[in-house]
């Protein structure tokens, strides 16, 4: 790349990489062991670190930004040095993001390989003092190369002093009418194809993690522009290439041979340590360009001029080493190398005993097993003593074992020091939560075995079989839900995991699905979803007349549902277990029974969706690992997005907003005419103690089915849910769909009303019914004649009995709340920190102990419940022990402070860590 000459600009300033972390850890990637915690920053005590969270930056947009960058100097053609104000006008100008235009994406390639992220979507633009624009352009996306440890190793928690490059083209230049600066138009003069080389260097980024300061996410740039030479690489220097000598404190530096200015240009800006992170260059005394003896002698040829304390930010660390005539000679086929000043001198860089550098035009590659996506080619130059060399056996090895890429094994360069690689994907098989399959292959010269040049990086992506007709719940939420959980910055703009945010903005999402992976525009922005999944995405959001929610489409789905379902009643335990702990001892007596009424039935509904699944083969999964809801948060499946869920103590407001929502009756539609009342006579069905069905009127079991069949909830309602689940069931049931082990059938005689053993179609529509009357979406109604107990009314009436402070009762047709009074004091509420969280707290306190000690006993509750329903029916009483001791562990958390000085205390978290 020409920019390692004259002319050239130089800048230096300030970049933002505001990279989201929350992607760094791959088992965070698995939506169902995710945890809200995972959000938050860090935490480090005492200079260790405590909870892994989120890293140090979790709610990261993934911009790249350039803060305070300016031209501090430039070279006319001729080497003269410009770095005095108003010695050109470019002197002094700023160099920023183009306007009008959103900010730069930085993207890794992968998780699973964190080495060599890119630049997407950068805009440039030259600015001199009087606000006019001298030059813009676009920064054709490339790839940093040559991480490395850039100095002495910062301890946690500032992170470690890394520093990389980055070489690329500026394209679509747009140049001033009228351009005042000589040195641009030197520059424009220079260059061929409308491009410009740029180079640039960034180290010093800050992580503290524990002040998080201004610093924050912000790091150093030093760099340079140049022209562009027709048939140049557009990502490298097709130069000399001065390798790291083993014991020495450099790193690996590009060189060009300059004939015509009897110069050697090396750039060091990557190259040469710094002192401290983000600091000076480090003090290596004079350091000397060499040629090297066959025996490996070095012969000094002169000291490199310039390194000085502006060297790296004022002259974009480029050194120019003026030779002979005879020295250019001596050069063109011995090694160089730079030395010290020691006698006899230290190697510090030397080029490869055969001279030889291999590099590909791409180094970073996504490929999908499918058309046009599988197959990619990419030239690999190979220079020897810094000129194209023909003829030369470039070996091509991975970096471990692929199963994933073919590529050849070998390749030979033509006349023009050029060779031809080309990759092709093949399926990964992995069943992991990151999709798809990261290998890097290596390439170097066939004379130096086990010594590669550079590396290619390539992520296969696993292939994606799209149904027919996508589906929210099946195929397009699991997706966008892991987008939200690793990108919580979305959340600001709209919640990716909820249908009706996604359905709004369903215009915008589809164009930036589409827009090129170089537009900063592109989502996702860490260009990590596959061909296959984008393109059903977009297929989903053109269904008409709108994206469908759910359809039940096979015997595995069908399972699926029923687990979240599942998690559906089980999320509702906690939300009112922690509202029922915090009733003191001896007040609030009417609540503390209506709660816990509704509670016990939420726990049989639970029970009952169990019996279901293991009654059609299914196996339950209650607990880690696996999905245990969360709180604050949403409830899972595809039902009442809107409602927030959170873990409070017992308040009108909290009954009124949160619980009486989740259970609000939905009345549906038969036939066109809204349904209220009982879909069958109590009396039609009979049942044993351990909820056997004895006899069922065939007339009724008729009409229940029919009203399945017939009945149209409003879409994502709870009731709308069961309704799905229920017709899904007729629909499958062939006589072969009830084939699961009766044994695993749980019984409950002491349930709030009859936890029903299932066998056959029959018991199992009964079972959803019942959950359906109970509370979600209840079909009653208050008028009419249809009801003759309160207790038939459902949840949502129940709540409503605490929130206007009176029991339901009859009246005439009628049922109204003009009962006995149910009073609320507040008094005897324990003031239970909202949305209690056993990670907030400092770890080795108390209250950290025993909240950890009560999150041990709800995961202990939930692996019980496990064993229960996978074949240990007869352990019943001992996860009712475990019910038992999660309440008392609970309780004393009311005696902890939730902090110093605070007027709540701590409550129950209803946390069960994720698996590791």
């Amino acid at each position: 790349m020409s920019y390692v000459g004259y002319p050239r600009l130089n800048f230096a300033g300030t970049f933002q990489a505001d990279i989201s972390t929350v992607n760094n850890v791959v088992h965070y990637y698995d939506n169902n062991n995710f945890e809200p915690r995972f959000q938050r920053p860090v935490y480090f005590a005492n200079n260790k670190l405590i909870d892994e969270n989120g890293l140090f930056n979790p709610r990261g947009s993934g911009a790249f930004r350039l803060a305070d960058m300016h031209i501090r100097s430039g070279l006319r053609p001729d080497g003269t040095l410009l770095d005095k104000p108003g010695s050109d006008p470019v002197v002094g100008a700023v160099l920023r993001q183009a306007g009008h235009r959103v900010d730069a994406k930085m993207v890794d390639i992968d998780q699973r390989d964190q080495t060599t992220p890119g630049i997407y979507g950068m805009r440039l633009s030259i600015v001199d003092g009087t606000d006019t624009e001298l030059l813009q352009a676009d920064l054709e996306p490339s790839w940093i190369e040559d991480l490395w440890r850039r100095g002495p190793g910062i301890p946690l928690p500032a992170g470690t002093n890394a520093s990389a490059g980055f070489t690329s083209v500026l394209k679509n230049l747009q140049w001033a009418d009228d351009l005042s600066s000589p040195l641009l138009r030197d520059l424009r003069a220079k260059t061929d194809e409308n491009l410009l080389s740029i180079r640039f260097v960034l180290d010093g980024y800050a992580v503290d993690l524990v002040d998080y300061g201004p610093a924050h996410t912000y790091g150093r740039m030093v760099g340079c522009i140049g022209p562009y030479h027709s048939g140049e690489p557009r990502r490298f220097v097709a130069g000399r290439r001065l390798r790291r000598v083993s014991g020495n404190s450099m790193w690996d530096a590009s060189a060009r041979v300059d004939e015509k200015a009897s110069t050697v240009f090396i750039d060091l800006a990557n190259s040469w340590p710094t002192s401290s992170k983000g600091g000076p260059l480090a003090d290596l005394g004079v350091v000397q360009l060499a040629v090297l003896k066959e025996d490996g002698t070095p012969e000094v040829l002169a000291p490199v001029p310039g390194t000085d304390s502006s060297f790296l930010e004022g002259r974009a660390g480029i050194a120019a080493v003026p030779l002979k005539a005879d020295q250019l000679v001596d050069i063109e086929s011995r090694r160089l190398a730079l030395v010290n000043s020691a006698n006899p001198p230290q190697l510090l860089l030397a080029e490869a005993t055969d001279g030889i550098w291999v590099h590909a035009d791409e180094t970073v590659h996504r490929l999908y097993p499918a058309d046009p996506y599988a197959t990619v080619t990419t030239d690999v130059h190979v220079t020897k003593f810094g000129r194209p060399a023909a003829g030369v056996t470039v070996t091509v090895t991975a970096a471990k074992p692929t199963s994933t890429v073919d590529f050849p094994a070998t390749l030979t360069t033509d006349a023009r020091g050029r060779a031809s690689l080309r990759l092709t994907a093949k399926a990964p098989q992995t069943e992991a939560a990151i999709e798809g399959v990261t290998s890097a292959l290596l390439l170097g010269s066939a004379d130096r075995p086990n010594q590669p040049d550079s590396r290619v990086a390539i992520l296969v992506f696993s292939s994606h079989d799209a149904p027919k007709r996508p589906t929210w719940n099946r195929d397009v939420w699991p997706i966008f839900q892991q987008y939200a959980n690793l990108y919580p910055v979305m959340g600001g703009l709209f919640d990716l995991g909820n249908y009706r945010h996604v359905v709004e903005q369903k215009t915008y999402i589809k164009r930036t699905l589409l827009a090129p992976i170089d537009s900063p525009t592109h989502m996702p922005v860490s260009r990590d979803l596959s061909p296959g999944k984008r393109d059903m995405i977009v297929k989903w959001l053109d269904t008409k007349p709108v994206p469908p929610i759910l359809e039940i489409t096979s015997r595995q789905e069908l399972k699926a549902v029923l687990q979240q379902a599942l998690l559906l009643e089980q999320a509702t335990i906690p939300l009112y277990s922690a509202a029922l702990f915090s009733i003191k001892p001896g007040y609030n007596e009417a609540i503390r029974k209506l709660i816990r009424g509704v509670l016990l039935e939420e726990m049989q509904h639970m029970a009952q969706v169990c019996n279901i699944l293991n009654a059609i083969g299914g196996t339950p999964q209650i607990g880690r690992p696996g999905l245990v809801p969360t709180y604050p948060g949403k409830l899972p499946g595809p039902v009442l997005p809107d409602v927030k869920v959170r873990l409070r103590r017992l308040s009108l407001d909290h009954v009124k907003n949160v619980f009486m929502a989740i259970e609000q009756p939905v009345h549906p539609t038969v036939g066109g005419q809204q349904f209220r009342g009982s879909v069958i006579p109590k009396d039609s069905v009979q049942v044993d103690k351990a909820g056997r069905v004895q006899k069922a009127e065939a007339g009724a079991m008729k009409d229940m089915q029919n009203f399945f069949t017939q009945a149209e909830y409003q879409p994502m309602t709870i009731g709308w849910y069961y309704n799905q689940i229920a017709r899904a069931i007729i629909k499958f049931d062939d006589g072969k769909l009830f084939t699961g082990n009766r044994d695993r059938q749980v019984g409950w005689p002491d349930a709030p009303r009859t936890l029903y053993q299932v066998t056959d179609r029959r018991s199992a529509l009964l079972g959803i019914l019942q959950i359906i009357e109970q509370g979600e979406a209840s079909p009653h109604d208050l008028n009419g004649d249809s009801v003759g107990d309160p207790e038939e009314l459902g949840h949502y009436y129940r709540f409503a009995e605490i929130v206007n402070g009176r029991q339901l009762i009859r009246s005439g047709n009628k049922w109204v709340y003009e009962g006995a009074e149910i009073p609320f004091d507040p008094t005897g509420v324990y003031p239970v920190v909202d949305d209690a969280d056993s990670y907030r707290l400092l770890d080795g306190s108390v209250g950290r102990r025993e909240s950890l000690r009560c999150d041990e006993s709800y995961t202990k509750m939930l692996g019980a419940l496990n064993r229960v329903f996978n074949g240990h029916p007869e352990e019943m009483d001992g996860a009712v022990a475990l019910m038992g001791q999660l309440q008392v562990q609970a309780k004393r958390l009311f005696e902890i402070p939730s902090a110093e000085g605070a007027d709540t205390v701590l409550g129950p978290a209803f946390q069960s860590p994720a698996p590791r």
